[in-house]
């Protein structure tokens, strides 16, 4: 007689097939989401802002695209908003990891510019896997 076949066996790599699928998948889509070359060319409606005498450019970048000064302003920024909250919360502020996490190869930042170019607002984000599922982490 031959051996039993172990169905449990079966369905735990079946389900480690289904499992590893889906995260392939998951990666692909946030890949695909990573090489677009500029997630507002759909939108060139959104590009600019212009009322109550306030004439306000939009552009999205790749943090690897901007330029020093920019970052800089951008990490200034979020300091000077936001580290008596991080301060106060579990989290603590540490000026390194916040700007390695503002400066990690995955970020992207929709800038807001003024007429002469000079940025006025920024929004960080970036297309990541978490757990299981794709996400937006703005």
């Amino acid at each position: 007689m031959g051996r039993k076949s172990n169905s449990k066996s079966k369905q735990k790599k079946s389900k480690k097939k289904e499992e590893y699928a889906k995260m392939a998948a998951c990666f692909t889509k946030v890949e695909a989401a990573n090489q677009v070359e500029d997630p507002l060319a759909p939108f060139p409606v959104f590009r600019k802002y212009e009322r109550n005498g306030l004439n306000i450019d939009f552009e999205t970048k790749r943090v690897s695209s901007l330029d020093e000064a920019t970052t800089q302003w951008a990490f200034d920024l979020v300091k000077k908003n936001m580290k008596t909250l991080y301060e106060n919360s579990e989290w603590g502020w540490k000026d390194r990891e916040k700007f390695e996490e503002m400066t990690e190869l995955k970020a992207w930042y929709l800038l807001a510019r003024d007429q002469d170019g000079r940025p006025v607002a920024f929004s960080h984000f970036r297309f990541d896997v978490e757990i299981d599922m794709e996400v937006l982490y703005w």
